[in-house]
Order: structure tokens, then C-alpha cells, then sequence
């Protein structure tokens, strides 16, 4: 089950118990999922233009019947990884909002945002603590022949995309200085 087949089942679950938050943290996230479809169709629709222009750029009239040809109404699911990463910047998005409340003094709008939270984290795969990082990162340190400070730069884009989606950066950018800094 996907994560917006989820979200559509227990959007009817909150709404029959009246529960608020969560069916406002759903219906959000739902409509995110539902702007990046439609953002990635514009994006696909706009590629497929790009090239038809350039392969026709001579000859105007199988350029516009070839333009008129892109399918434009097949909104295709995102995979997996794209719904955590929306869901993730809900999450992301919240925890903002929550601290700009807090720094307002806006105690009841932070801990509206953090209820929220914590009902779309449940959407997302469990992200792993800097104690679990350590043996693996230090492994990719020592696959690449990494050391000192200085390698942070060249180590963290391998981490962000090895562990992309299951560890936050800044985990990521601590266990890596603290392994970097001691070897």
C-alpha cells in the first residue's frame, strides 16, 4: 500500500472519529502529494515540448501537430521515494512553523503544528540514530580512503545519497565530522 492509499484510509478513520488535527495534517499532505503530481506532469509535459521544438525547429506545421499530440492528461502515481520526500518536506515545513510560532510566542499554533507532526511522521520510514550511522559510515570512510576534516566535503554527498530518505543530514554531517575529526 502506497503511502496516498494510506492517507485516503485514514482520512475516513479520523474523519468518523472526529479527530481535527490528524484530518488536517492528512488532508494536507494529501494535497501536497497532489501538487507534486501535477508539478511532475507540467515537468514532463514541458520536457516532451523542449524536444519536440528542437527536432521540428524547421518546420512549423509538424511542430504545432506534434505539440498538440503530447498526452496531457495522465497523471502518473509518484514512486515511493518522491512520497516520502513530499511528506518529509510537510514534516520539515511544520517543524519551521512550530519553532517560528514558539519564537512568537504563539505557544497553541506550535503545538497545533507539532501534532501535526507527529501524525505525518508516522507516513515516513523510521530514520536511523547517529549510533546506527557510525559502523557504516565509518565503512564508506574507509571505502573511499577519506581522513581529516578537510574530506567532509567529498564524503557527504555519498552519504546523503547512500542513506537518502532513511537519515537526516544533520545526523549525517555530525557522525561524519566526529569520525572524520578522530581519524
Amino acid at each position: 500500500m502506497t503511502i496516498d492509499d494510506q492517507l485516503a484510509a485514514d482520512l475516513k478513520t479520523a474523519m468518523k472519529a472526529g479527530d481535527k488535527v490528524r484530518v488536517e495534517a492528512i488532508r494536507s499532505a494529501r494535497a501536497a502529494l497532489q501538487s507534486a503530481r501535477l508539478e511532475a506532469a507540467r515537468a514532463r509535459y514541458e520536457a516532451a515540448a523542449r524536444a519536440i521544438e528542437q527536432q521540428f525547429a524547421h518546420d512549423a506545421a509538424a511542430r504545432d501537430a506534434a505539440l498538440a499530440a503530447i498526452e496531457t492528461g495522465g497523471q502518473e502515481a509518484l514512486d515511493p521515494a518522491e512520497q516520502v520526500a513530499v511528506i518529509a518536506r510537510e514534516v520539515k515545513r511544520r517543524q519551521e512553523a512550530a519553532e517560528m510560532y514558539r519564537k512568537g510566542g504563539r505557544i497553541d499554533l506550535a503545538t497545533r503544528e507539532e501534532a501535526e507532526i507527529a501524525v505525518l511522521e508516522a507516513y515516513l520510514p523510521r530514520m536511523l540514530s547517529a549510533d546506527e550511522l557510525r559502523p557504516e559510515v565509518a565503512a564508506i570512510i574507509a571505502e573511499l580512503g577519506l581522513s581529516g576534516p578537510a574530506a567532509i566535503g567529498k564524503l557527504m554527498p555519498v552519504l546523503m545519497e547512500r542513506f537518502k530518505g532513511r537519515a537526516e543530514g544533520r545526523t549525517l554531517n555530525q557522525v561524519a565530522r566526529e569520525l572524520l575529526a578522530g581519524a
